[in-house]
Protein backbone atom coordinates (compact mmCIF):
# COMPACT_ATOMS: atom_id res chain seq x y z
CA UNK A 1 0.00 0.00 0.00
CA UNK A 2 1.73 3.46 -1.10
CA UNK A 3 1.08 5.75 1.63
CA UNK A 4 1.47 9.42 1.87
CA UNK A 5 2.28 11.35 5.08
CA UNK A 6 -1.58 12.49 5.54
CA UNK A 7 -2.27 8.29 5.39
CA UNK A 8 0.02 7.49 8.00
CA UNK A 9 -0.85 9.90 10.13
CA UNK A 10 -4.67 8.86 9.35
CA UNK A 11 -4.06 5.27 9.98
CA UNK A 12 -1.65 6.02 13.02
CA UNK A 13 -4.55 7.81 15.10
CA UNK A 14 -7.18 5.01 14.10
CA UNK A 15 -4.75 2.60 15.85
CA UNK A 16 -3.76 4.67 18.73
CA UNK A 17 -8.02 4.76 19.52
CA UNK A 18 -8.29 1.06 19.03
CA UNK A 19 -5.55 0.50 21.38
CA UNK A 20 -6.87 3.31 23.71
CA UNK A 21 -10.08 0.56 23.58
CA UNK A 22 -8.29 -2.08 24.22
CA UNK A 23 -6.80 -0.14 27.51
CA UNK A 24 -9.37 0.10 28.83
CA UNK A 25 -12.81 -1.39 27.09
CA UNK A 26 -14.53 2.25 26.39
CA UNK A 27 -15.85 2.60 23.08
CA UNK A 28 -14.27 5.06 20.74
CA UNK A 29 -14.72 6.34 16.85
CA UNK A 30 -13.21 8.08 14.26
CA UNK A 31 -13.72 11.49 12.87
CA UNK A 32 -15.79 11.41 9.72
CA UNK A 33 -13.95 10.06 6.41
CA UNK A 34 -14.30 10.53 3.49
CA UNK A 35 -15.06 7.63 0.57
CA UNK A 36 -10.86 7.22 -0.15
CA UNK A 37 -10.39 7.34 3.60
CA UNK A 38 -12.44 5.05 4.46
CA UNK A 39 -11.25 2.56 2.47
CA UNK A 40 -7.26 3.36 3.44
CA UNK A 41 -8.78 3.08 7.07
CA UNK A 42 -10.55 -0.28 6.06
CA UNK A 43 -7.75 -1.94 4.38
CA UNK A 44 -5.00 -1.24 7.28
CA UNK A 45 -7.18 -2.63 9.66
CA UNK A 46 -8.37 -5.86 8.00
CA UNK A 47 -4.43 -6.30 7.10
CA UNK A 48 -3.99 -6.11 11.33
CA UNK A 49 -6.98 -8.40 11.48
CA UNK A 50 -8.91 -5.79 13.62
CA UNK A 51 -12.34 -6.03 14.17
CA UNK A 52 -13.74 -2.65 13.88
CA UNK A 53 -17.72 -1.26 12.43
CA UNK A 54 -18.78 1.45 10.14
CA UNK A 55 -21.61 3.88 11.03
CA UNK A 56 -24.27 2.91 7.83
CA UNK A 57 -27.05 3.71 8.93
CA UNK A 58 -27.70 5.70 6.23
CA UNK A 59 -26.40 4.15 2.87
CA UNK A 60 -26.03 7.55 0.91
CA UNK A 61 -24.30 9.43 3.54
CA UNK A 62 -21.26 10.03 1.91
CA UNK A 63 -19.10 10.75 5.29
CA UNK A 64 -19.02 7.76 7.66
CA UNK A 65 -17.26 7.68 10.74
CA UNK A 66 -15.37 3.69 12.21
CA UNK A 67 -16.02 2.81 15.52
CA UNK A 68 -14.18 0.26 17.96
CA UNK A 69 -16.82 -1.65 20.25
CA UNK A 70 -20.67 -0.42 20.90
CA UNK A 71 -22.27 2.40 18.56
CA UNK A 72 -23.16 4.94 21.18
CA UNK A 73 -24.64 7.83 19.40
CA UNK A 74 -21.57 9.23 18.04
CA UNK A 75 -23.44 10.72 15.04
CA UNK A 76 -25.91 13.92 16.37
CA UNK A 77 -28.48 15.18 13.32
CA UNK A 78 -29.64 18.35 13.53
CA UNK A 79 -32.55 19.31 11.14
CA UNK A 80 -32.33 23.50 10.53
CA UNK A 81 -35.09 25.91 9.52
CA UNK A 82 -33.20 28.40 6.86
CA UNK A 83 -33.87 30.65 4.39
CA UNK A 84 -34.91 29.31 0.81
CA UNK A 85 -31.63 31.69 -0.47
CA UNK A 86 -28.96 29.86 1.68
CA UNK A 87 -27.16 27.17 -0.62
CA UNK A 88 -25.16 24.31 0.46
CA UNK A 89 -22.00 26.34 -0.18
CA UNK A 90 -23.34 28.89 2.37
CA UNK A 91 -23.64 26.09 5.14
CA UNK A 92 -20.38 24.89 4.29
CA UNK A 93 -18.67 28.00 4.55
CA UNK A 94 -20.08 29.01 8.32
CA UNK A 95 -18.80 25.78 9.78
CA UNK A 96 -15.22 26.53 8.22
CA UNK A 97 -15.33 29.59 9.26
CA UNK A 98 -16.02 28.21 12.89
CA UNK A 99 -12.67 26.28 12.56
CA UNK A 100 -14.38 23.32 11.62
CA UNK A 101 -12.06 21.10 9.62
CA UNK A 102 -13.31 18.79 6.96
CA UNK A 103 -13.37 15.80 9.10
CA UNK A 104 -15.56 17.38 12.06
CA UNK A 105 -18.55 18.44 9.07
CA UNK A 106 -20.42 15.12 8.00
CA UNK A 107 -22.98 15.38 5.19
CA UNK A 108 -25.56 18.08 4.45
CA UNK A 109 -28.11 17.83 2.55
CA UNK A 110 -30.58 20.95 1.72
CA UNK A 111 -34.42 20.61 1.37
CA UNK A 112 -37.22 23.22 0.57
CA UNK A 113 -37.08 25.74 3.41
CA UNK A 114 -34.40 23.39 5.92
CA UNK A 115 -31.43 21.13 5.88
CA UNK A 116 -30.09 18.19 7.75
CA UNK A 117 -26.50 18.37 9.15
CA UNK A 118 -24.93 15.29 10.19
CA UNK A 119 -22.33 15.95 13.41
CA UNK A 120 -19.59 14.26 15.82
CA UNK A 121 -21.95 13.74 18.60
CA UNK A 122 -19.00 15.38 21.11
CA UNK A 123 -19.00 18.41 19.01
CA UNK A 124 -23.02 19.01 20.37
CA UNK A 125 -22.35 21.85 23.19
CA UNK A 126 -20.02 23.60 20.23
CA UNK A 127 -22.34 23.07 17.54
CA UNK A 128 -25.53 24.67 19.59
CA UNK A 129 -23.32 27.52 21.04
CA UNK A 130 -21.87 29.14 17.97
CA UNK A 131 -23.51 27.49 14.64
CA UNK A 132 -26.77 30.26 15.26
CA UNK A 133 -26.30 31.82 12.13
CA UNK A 134 -25.82 31.96 8.50
CA UNK A 135 -24.82 35.00 6.36
CA UNK A 136 -27.55 37.29 7.88
CA UNK A 137 -30.14 34.58 8.73
CA UNK A 138 -30.41 33.20 12.55
CA UNK A 139 -30.92 29.72 12.96
CA UNK A 140 -31.81 27.50 15.44
CA UNK A 141 -30.22 23.68 15.51
CA UNK A 142 -33.10 20.91 16.32
CA UNK A 143 -31.84 17.25 16.94
CA UNK A 144 -34.49 14.86 15.16
CA UNK A 145 -33.56 10.51 14.87
CA UNK A 146 -34.07 10.33 11.47
CA UNK A 147 -33.38 11.56 7.83
CA UNK A 148 -36.31 11.59 5.24
CA UNK A 149 -34.97 13.47 1.95
CA UNK A 150 -38.07 14.76 0.23
CA UNK A 151 -35.89 15.86 -2.96
CA UNK A 152 -34.34 14.42 -5.09
CA UNK A 153 -30.08 14.66 -4.35
CA UNK A 154 -28.78 11.91 -6.59
CA UNK A 155 -29.40 11.56 -10.73
CA UNK A 156 -28.28 8.48 -12.02
CA UNK A 157 -27.42 8.08 -15.73
CA UNK A 158 -25.42 5.39 -17.95
CA UNK A 159 -22.38 5.85 -19.71
CA UNK A 160 -20.99 3.96 -22.37
CA UNK A 161 -17.39 3.29 -21.89
CA UNK A 162 -14.53 1.03 -24.09
CA UNK A 163 -12.70 0.95 -20.51
CA UNK A 164 -12.56 1.97 -16.73
CA UNK A 165 -9.68 4.41 -17.34
CA UNK A 166 -10.10 7.88 -16.10
CA UNK A 167 -9.75 10.27 -19.15
CA UNK A 168 -12.64 8.18 -20.79
CA UNK A 169 -15.21 8.36 -18.15
CA UNK A 170 -14.92 11.70 -17.20
CA UNK A 171 -14.53 12.30 -21.24
CA UNK A 172 -18.32 10.56 -21.54
CA UNK A 173 -19.54 12.28 -18.62
CA UNK A 174 -18.86 16.18 -19.61
CA UNK A 175 -19.33 14.64 -23.37
CA UNK A 176 -15.41 16.42 -24.07
CA UNK A 177 -12.53 15.38 -25.72
CA UNK A 178 -9.55 13.06 -24.00
CA UNK A 179 -6.97 16.49 -25.02
CA UNK A 180 -9.29 18.35 -22.76
CA UNK A 181 -9.47 15.93 -19.73
CA UNK A 182 -5.65 15.93 -19.62
CA UNK A 183 -5.75 19.95 -19.74
CA UNK A 184 -8.19 20.11 -16.81
CA UNK A 185 -5.79 17.22 -14.72
CA UNK A 186 -2.58 19.44 -15.10
CA UNK A 187 -4.74 22.72 -14.16
CA UNK A 188 -6.04 20.32 -11.39
CA UNK A 189 -9.81 20.91 -12.81
CA UNK A 190 -10.55 17.51 -11.71
CA UNK A 191 -10.67 15.52 -8.56
CA UNK A 192 -10.36 11.59 -7.65
CA UNK A 193 -11.48 10.73 -4.06
CA UNK A 194 -10.74 14.31 -3.31
CA UNK A 195 -7.15 13.91 -3.99
CA UNK A 196 -5.37 15.68 -6.79
CA UNK A 197 -4.53 13.40 -9.67
CA UNK A 198 -1.57 12.95 -12.27
CA UNK A 199 -1.95 10.40 -14.84
CA UNK A 200 -5.63 10.27 -16.70
CA UNK A 201 -4.88 6.68 -17.30
CA UNK A 202 -5.87 5.84 -13.63
CA UNK A 203 -8.49 2.76 -13.56
CA UNK A 204 -11.34 4.13 -11.38
CA UNK A 205 -13.56 1.56 -9.20
CA UNK A 206 -17.40 1.17 -8.27
CA UNK A 207 -17.87 3.82 -5.55
CA UNK A 208 -14.91 6.25 -6.34
CA UNK A 209 -15.95 10.04 -6.39
CA UNK A 210 -14.96 12.52 -8.95
CA UNK A 211 -15.04 16.16 -8.11
CA UNK A 212 -15.14 17.86 -12.12
CA UNK A 213 -14.44 21.98 -11.90
CA UNK A 214 -17.57 23.45 -13.44
CA UNK A 215 -19.65 20.02 -13.91
CA UNK A 216 -20.04 19.01 -10.69
CA UNK A 217 -19.41 15.79 -8.49
CA UNK A 218 -19.86 11.74 -9.59
CA UNK A 219 -19.55 8.92 -8.10
CA UNK A 220 -19.03 5.96 -10.31
CA UNK A 221 -21.60 3.31 -10.13
CA UNK A 222 -22.20 -0.06 -10.75
CA UNK A 223 -21.16 -1.78 -14.24
CA UNK A 224 -24.81 -3.23 -15.59
CA UNK A 225 -23.04 -5.54 -18.30
CA UNK A 226 -21.51 -5.42 -21.93
CA UNK A 227 -23.27 -4.02 -25.02
CA UNK A 228 -22.94 -6.17 -28.09
CA UNK A 229 -19.90 -4.25 -29.03
CA UNK A 230 -18.44 -5.20 -25.90
CA UNK A 231 -18.62 -1.54 -24.02
CA UNK A 232 -19.47 -1.36 -20.65
CA UNK A 233 -23.14 -0.07 -19.54
CA UNK A 234 -21.82 2.27 -16.76
CA UNK A 235 -23.95 3.84 -13.87
CA UNK A 236 -22.95 7.60 -13.14
CA UNK A 237 -24.29 9.02 -10.43
CA UNK A 238 -24.20 12.96 -10.00
CA UNK A 239 -24.82 14.94 -6.67
CA UNK A 240 -27.26 17.52 -7.65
Amino acid sequence: MNLNKEDKILIGNILDKYNKYLDNNISTYSNFLNSRELDLVSKALDGKRIKYNIYDKYPFLEKKIIYFGEYLDYITIYKIDIDNSIKHSDILGTLFSLGLDNDMIGDIYVEDGYFYLTSLSRMDSFMEKEFTMIKRYPIKLKKVDEIVLLKEHFKKDNILVTSYRLDNIVSKIINSSRSIINEMIVNKDILLNYNEIKSSSILLKEGDILSIRKHGKYKIGSNLGLTKKNKFILEIIKYI
